[in-house]
């Protein structure tokens, strides 16, 4: 390959749509990349996604690595049509690392039957933070040794399938309590902590790429960079002190963690010259064809930015003809009958109940006399979520019992939550639909007031399982997301179908 060409390489870019317009051609065709990434945006169907990354390859003139975040839950880019998992929180309330090797298996069996060769999972963030905002349910737990386990088993589980891994996010997010998209987390731990926690996932699982974030650790670096510009974090920590040797690819570029102090090709420059290796623009084709002619430019006037391409070039190379070695498997594989019982048969194992209460399980329908419901919103920008405004399972129960849905915003004002509460019935059971109320002044306010009132209340924590501990609470049901399958699982825990079997995958915390 030429020059031009070998720059290309370094490339993970996205593209605009489901398909190849005049302009994704000619991003395509100018930067030259050896990765795509696919999002939500991209997503049809099966055979639409089949034939974009036919078409990918076509105007490339070679196989690009196709990657996607299919973490499962949450941040799910394959949804219709497809076998989608509960998230890894709630893997990991099942008890058992099985669980995760299966869904990692099935995932990549699917991801292989399209051509995408590369998930950009698990998350190995151990979330010792009930306020991050970013990670939680996408977090296998808040202890090294089970985020290492779980982590590892969903690793060999897409291995067994030939899709290449990423552990992500490298030095470890979970403790910081900003999301870098909006902005750069600030992670001021000592060194000691970082090698107890955040680190040893980096460090004992084996996976074929890293992707280091966009996270500030003062204790270890000089000046106040994103991780993924650092030579501190990607060449002394990654590469001398971990002695990693596979592929670092960075979170995308265009974060707010990143572009609120740089510009895009101020952080190809950095991030190169400082060991990353695959440089990820998302979105903006202009950008894309922009910063790589720059990033040319910059290598040629640089002896010592060439020799750090050259050793990028070789690593991103033999990671792409690693990924895209695999025969594909043929499309009936996706979402088998087979495949879908076993999610269900998981999320149902994961579901999770904190009653001091017992006899409000199975649901007595005749008894419920409020309906409560936070309207589903996209908490954050990685997320795809599966539908919007008052879920599913809580329509099915208001129909069952005949109550009317009080629904609310996740937002909502600590006015409102008092004007709310005042008004609710002061008999019966009280069902709370909640999304993640420990963040939100207002939620907490509401189940408190409930809790003040007469009969009973239990709180559905649709998200992060810190919501069991809030004040006022003393009856709760976590199903760590709320995907469709995780939903048909509480909807069979209410009516008594199965009981729940989920153990709480975090410790208490002293304080949410």
């Amino acid at each position: 390959m030429n020059f031009d060409e070998a720059v290309g390489r370094l490339f993970l870019i996205g593209i605009p749509g489901p398909e190849i317009d005049s302009e994704t051609e000619r991003t395509l065709r100018e930067v030259k990349p050896g990765a795509v990434i696919l999002f939500s945006k991209n997503i049809v169907d099966a055979v639409q996604v089949r034939a974009l990354v036919d078409d990918i390859q076509r105007v490339l003139g070679y196989k690009p690595a196709i990657a996607i975040d299919q973490e499962g839950g949450i941040v799910s880019r394959l949804r219709d049509g497809f076998s989608v998992s509960p998230g890894a929180m709630a893997i990991a309330a099942t008890g058992t690392t099985e669980n995760s090797f299966v869904v990692g298996r099935i995932l990549a069996r699917e991801m292989n039957a399209i051509g995408v060769n590369w998930n950009l999972a698990p998350v190995v963030d151990i979330n010792c933070n009930p306020k991050n905002p970013g990670i939680g349910v996408r977090s296998f737990g808040d202890s090294p040794d089970q985020v290492i386990a779980y982590a590892r088993a969903f690793v060999e589980g897409m291995k067994s399938e030939r899709v290449m891994s990423c552990l992500k996010h490298f030095p470890g997010k979970g403790r910081v309590d900003v999301d870098a998209h909006l902005d750069l987390p600030i992670l001021d731990i000592p060194q000691s902590l970082l090698y107890e926690y955040e680190l040893r996932p980096f460090k004992e699982i084996q996976a074929d790429s890293i992707m280091p974030s966009h996270i500030y650790m003062p204790q270890l670096q000089a000046s106040r960079v994103p991780a993924s510009m650092s030579r501190e974090i990607l060449t002394d920590l990654a590469r001398n002190v971990l002695n990693y040797r596979g592929v670092l690819v960075a979170d995308d570029l265009g974060m707010g963690g990143v572009s609120n102090y740089f510009t895009p090709e101020e952080a190809a420059i950095q991030g190169l010259r400082n060991g990353m290796d695959y440089l990820t623009y998302c979105h903006d084709p202009v950008v894309q064809r922009r910063v790589k002619k720059i990033l040319i430019r910059e290598i040629e006037k640089s002896p010592e930015l060439e020799k750090r391409f050259q050793e990028s070039l070789q690593r991103v190379e033999k990671f792409r003809v690693e990924a895209t070695s695999a025969d594909r498997f043929s499309i009936e594989e996706i979402a088998s009958q087979e495949s879908l019982n076993a999610m269900q048969e998981i999320s149902d194992r994961s579901i999770t109940a904190i009653l001091e209460d017992s006899s409000l399980l199975p649901l007595p329908i005749e008894s419920v006399s409020g309906i409560f419901s936070v309207r589903l919103s996209r908490l954050v920008q990685v997320e795809d979520g599966p539908q919007k405004g008052v879920p599913t399972v809580a329509r099915e129960i208001a129909q069952m019992s005949d109550c009317p849905i009080i629904d609310f915003s996740p937002n909502i004002t600590v006015e409102e939550a008092d004007r709310l509460a005042a008004n609710s019935p002061g008999k019966g059971v009280r069902l709370v639909f909640t999304e993640n109320a420990h963040l939100h002044e207002g939620q907490r306010k509401l189940l408190l007031k409930l809790s003040q009132r007469t009969g009973r209340t239990l709180v559905i924590a649709l998200r992060n399982p810190y919501d069991a501990f809030l004040e006022g609470v003393k009856n709760c049901i976590i199903s760590y997301g709320y995907e469709a399958v995780s939903q048909r699982s509480l909807k069979k825990i209410l009516d008594g179908t199965i009981k729940a079997q989920g153990k709480l995958p975090i410790k208490i915390p002293q304080e949410v």
